[in-house]
């Protein structure tokens, strides 16, 4: 007697090999280290390396200003006047008001 139903061992092996690439696409485009990942991880390396830049423009600003401040007298002078309001002993002051 034969049994309806045959046991086809190429279409269960094709069934397996397709299930293990559609798990493995898969994880590799939605994994932990899958290919989204990799993109929105390149993506804040780039934002981060702006903000890299900026700041070290900053800092060198604020490098050479401390520099001139402790050789230069007039922007001592200068920067003593615009930050703190000061001045001299000899200056009148005029405020005019709207």
């Amino acid at each position: 007697m034969k049994y309806p139903f045959k046991r086809r061992p190429k279409l269960t092996r094709a069934w397996l090999v397709g299930g293990f690439v559609a798990f493995t696409l898969f994880f590799t485009v939605f994994g932990d280290r899958g290919l989204i990942k990799i993109y929105k991880l390149r993506k804040e390396i780039r934002k981060l390396k702006g903000v890299s830049e900026a700041t070290q423009k900053h800092n060198d600003q604020l490098s050479e200003d401390v520099r001139r401040m402790k050789h230069e007298k007039s922007f001592q002078e200068h920067s003593a006047r615009e930050s703190l309001g000061l001045v001299q002993d000899n200056e009148i002051i005029y405020e005019f008001s709207d």
